[in-house]
């Protein structure tokens, strides 16, 4: 594959990126309520792992995740430049999201560690990303003749 056809599939590399990266956290939340005791502590206590779950955290969360479910879209639609920025300000939003509630138990780390590699990687494309330059062989071919 020439490098300019690798450089134009970058938004559809980068909306895939995101759908796993969003559904690591989904399993990640559903398997989190396997854990002994978990739905106990959050209905009975309001917390998980010892932090309160406020309804404030709840809303900002919220829009959070909406953000982070729209730029599985964005990355396919957004031009070359707004597209990096937000695929960018996404991927930190995940990483401190990631970072914010690191792994309690071993499980746990598996899905943090995979989603930090993912959104590692987003940044990665991102920063690859260039216009689809012609290659010097191809500027070389002189355009058919016109009459």
């Amino acid at each position: 594959m020439s490098r300019a056809a690798h450089q134009t599939d970058a938004p559809a590399l980068l909306s895939t990126m995101w759908i796993v990266v969003l559904l690591l956290s989904l399993f990640r939340d559903v398997h989190e309520t396997l854990r002994p005791g978990f739905v106990d502590e959050l209905a009975r206590e309001g917390t998980v792992y010892g932090t309160k779950v406020t309804d404030s955290t709840l809303l900002v969360s919220g829009f959070v995740l909406v953000f982070l479910v729209s730029v599985v879209v964005l990355a396919r639609v957004l031009p070359r430049r707004s597209n990096r920025r937000v695929n960018v300000l996404a991927a930190v939003l995940m990483a401190s999201g990631v970072l914010a509630s690191w792994p309690k138990d071993p499980d746990d780390f598996v899905f943090g560690a995979f989603q930090l590699v993912g959104v590692a990687l987003v940044v990665m494309v991102c920063a690859r990303w260039r216009d689809a330059i012609a290659s010097p062989a191809e500027d070389a071919i002189p355009a058919p003749a016109t009459k």
